[in-house]
Formats: C-alpha cells, sequence, structure tokens
C-alpha cells in the first residue's frame, strides 16, 4: 500500500493485502472485513468504510470531511492498528492476544507499561483484552507490553 497521495485525497487501499495484515498479525478472518471498503490517504492512513444501499455509487462525488473509520496507520514498525479498530475488529482475533487481569488493565488503560513476559505472544502489535473485550492496541517488545491507547483516551479511574 506504499501510495503516494495528497493530503485528504482517498484512493481505494490494497484490499487484499489490509485483510491480509489483520489475518497473518491477529488471526481475524477474511470474512469479518466483507462488508468493508478501504480507502488510504496521506502516507499511509487506512479508512475502513462499511458499504451501504443508501450509498450505491460510493463516495465518489461526495462532499464530506470524514466517512468510515481510521483502522490502521503506517509508521516506524510498519502498520500500526488504531485503538477504535481493535476495539470493532480485535473480537474476531486469535493471535496475539493478551488477557489482562484487573491490576494490569487499570495500569494499562492509564497508559503505563506492563512487564510481562506474556507466552504465545509475538513482538510487535498486540490486542489488549480485558475478560474478553478489546481494550485497544499494545505494542510488546522484550516482555514488555507498552500501552498504545491514545493519551486523550486513557483512564486513571474505570468510568
Amino acid at each position: 500500500m506504499a501510495v503516494s497521495l495528497e493530503r485528504g485525497s482517498p484512493r481505494r487501499a490494497d484490499r487484499r493485502e489490509v485483510v491480509a495484515w489483520w489475518a497473518e498479525r491477529f488471526g481475524v478472518p477474511e470474512e469479518v472485513f466483507e462488508p468493508y471498503d478501504f480507502f488510504i490517504t496521506g502516507k499511509g492512513t487506512v479508512w475502513a468504510l462499511r458499504r451501504s444501499e443508501r450509498a450505491p455509487g460510493g463516495v465518489q462525488g461526495l462532499r464530506y470531511e470524514a466517512l468510515g473509520m481510521v483502522i490502521m496507520r503506517k509508521g516506524k514498525l510498519g502498520w500500526k492498528p488504531t485503538t477504535n479498530a481493535i476495539q470493532v475488529f480485535g473480537r474476531h482475533a486469535r493471535k496475539n492476544v493478551v488477557e489482562l487481569d484487573e491490576a494490569q488493565m487499570r495500569a494499562f488503560v492509564a497508559g503505563e507499561d506492563i512487564r510481562g513476559p506474556f507466552p504465545g505472544l509475538e513482538e510487535g502489535y498486540v490486542v489488549v483484552c480485558y475478560r474478553g473485550v478489546p481494550l485497544g492496541c499494545g505494542l510488546y517488545r522484550r516482555g514488555v507490553l507498552r500501552s498504545q491507547v491514545p493519551k486523550v483516551r486513557r483512564r486513571v479511574e474505570l468510568i
């Protein structure tokens, strides 16, 4: 998906590459992404837009500020899934998923690092869950899980 685009001008992303990345990294079945179209903007921001009968022509020709949801961005370490994408698609993940206990979950949502090891995880981005519910994205490196939850969404206390 190495596409050079002007800021804000979406183009269709390579569907096979997007779906294959989620399948390879997290074991998310390909059929989970069947109802979505993928677009790429900038230097590597991938958006997912659920197909709708209300917009049979797609997004071409429409005026909009944003449609759909950003699901991944190209970064220094390759593709990084967004917190929103992990919360939506993470429940389908079958690998690189870590289940936290309550103390670890509280630390994670507050943005703190959690020392492992966490057996079965590959180094890189992982789906972080509490009681089976995806919380967000973590970065697992050298036995340490780093919260990737954006600062504006971190919580010191649970709601």
